[in-house]
């Protein structure tokens, strides 16, 4: 269906058009803080661009969130190391198709074999339905709303991998 492959300084310039489309930009208000989280990941921090039919669609990336950061916004209750995650499907064409909760599914395949990490989180808006229903798909839930940086609200969707390895 879909896979992770790595993403390449060649890759730039398609997610720079993807963070142009309207599915996109309405999800994804700062591109240009996105482009260069893409050209420089944090610390801790890694991305893929999701392939389907041999063909680039989207882009994923993620990173270990510290304690520190997860006060500051107010994530008490998140175990520090979790990691959080961000998606998106340049390609209108793909959504709909299964390629979001394959992809997520995959990184949470790889997250697993690490014992460190405690959980995946997403943060999406509330109104992002969609989005909702694909990450639901691949194992997250809702646990709460908040407001991450004046984003509005949003809801955050954690998977709880401590469960799915048979711990708490």
């Amino acid at each position: 269906m879909s896979i992770l492959a790595p993403f390449l300084p060649a890759h730039l310039p398609l997610l720079a058009s993807w963070l142009e489309r309207p599915h996109v930009a309405a999800w994804y208000p700062t591109p240009d803080r996105d482009m260069q989280i893409a050209t420089s990941p944090p610390a801790g921090g890694s991305h893929a661009v999701i392939v389907s039919g041999g063909e680039p669609v989207g882009y994923m990336r993620w990173q270990h969130v510290d304690r520190e950061t997860l006060d500051e916004l107010g994530l008490h209750e998140i175990p520090a190391n979790s990691v959080d995650a961000d998606i998106l499907l340049g390609d209108a064409q793909s959504t709909g198709k299964g390629i979001v909760p394959a992809a997520l599914s995959a990184l949470a395949a790889e997250l697993l074999r690490d014992p460190e990490v405690p959980m995946i989180g997403l943060t999406t808006s509330i109104y992002n339905t969609r989005a909702h229903r694909a990450f639901a798909r691949a194992g997250f839930a809702i646990a709460r709303q908040y407001d991450p940086n004046g984003l509005g609200p949003c809801h955050l969707m954690i998977r709880d991998l401590r469960r799915e390895r048979g711990g708490d």
